[in-house]
């Protein structure tokens, strides 16, 4: 493998360079299976003889891809996991087109863990929700570690990006919070809503809560703390689009 190509794929774990070149990567079977499956925009897919000897059907599936057989050792130079998979792809970064704001929105609200964004990414899509809107601050959702966790999600998404919560103005605009009212007292779901889901450590910022139109809250019948931000997303979810 050429250096320069190396020393590209490397620099794909970092925001910068994944902005710089509109790629990203992609590992493991599962992920990489479904940007197949979605046709995305693939670069390159890199394997190892161990994966390509597990999975004959899907070496079959990649043959009119660019791909190519690397060592072990060549795959852990690339891949930004610990213990790779043995399967890695570069991929373009989706070009999306304006939102459609017509649509039901998630809007995450300084979400900095990877393993939390990769679990709102897929639930929400689970649900039937396309369109993640986010404030400035969340982590970048090409980030490796939201793209394992998201499993294939990202060729689904009709749209996501930065936008200020200001620009959803005929929307109800639904906030999740422990002082929330009981979610079940949200009666008829709104026509047009977006889900507010705050940062793990913080909640719902200041400057967000004053734009909100409702606050819910899940009720606690056992005992913790708190939910995972990801876990308390899917049980509103299930609870707005039922």
């Amino acid at each position: 493998m050429h250096q320069n190509q190396t020393k590209l794929i490397r620099s794909l774990a970092y925001n910068k360079y994944r902005e710089e070149h509109g790629l990203f990567l992609v590992e493991g079977f599962r992920s990489v299976h479904e940007a197949v499956i979605a046709n995305a925009s693939i670069e390159s897919i890199f394997w190892t003889n161990e994966f390509s000897q597990k999975n004959a059907g899907f070496m079959n599936s990649i043959r009119n891809i660019q791909n190519e057989s690397i060592s072990p050792s060549e795959m852990q130079q690339l891949s930004p996991s610990a213990t790779p998979p043995g399967l890695l792809a570069i991929c373009k970064k989706p070009t999306f087109n304006p939102p459609v704001m017509n649509n039901n929105f998630i809007y995450l609200d300084h979400v900095s863990d990877p393993g939390n964004m990769g679990t709102i990414l897929r639930t929400a899509l689970w649900f039937g929700i396309c369109n993640i809107a986010m404030s400035e601050g969340c982590i970048d959702p090409f980030n490796p570690k939201v793209v394992r966790g998201a499993m294939g999600t990202h060729f689904y998404l009709s749209w996501v990006g930065t936008m200020p919560i200001n620009d959803f103005t005929d929307y109800t605009i639904i906030g999740a919070d422990q002082k929330g009212n009981p979610m079940q007292s949200l009666g008829k779901t709104p026509e047009k809503w977006i889900l507010v889901m705050g940062s793990e450590a913080h909640g719902i910022s200041k400057d967000i809560k004053s734009s909100l139109n409702q606050l819910v809250a899940i009720p606690k019948i056992g005992s913790g703390e708190s939910l995972n931000v990801g876990v308390s997303m899917g049980i509103l979810l299930h609870h707005l689009t039922k």
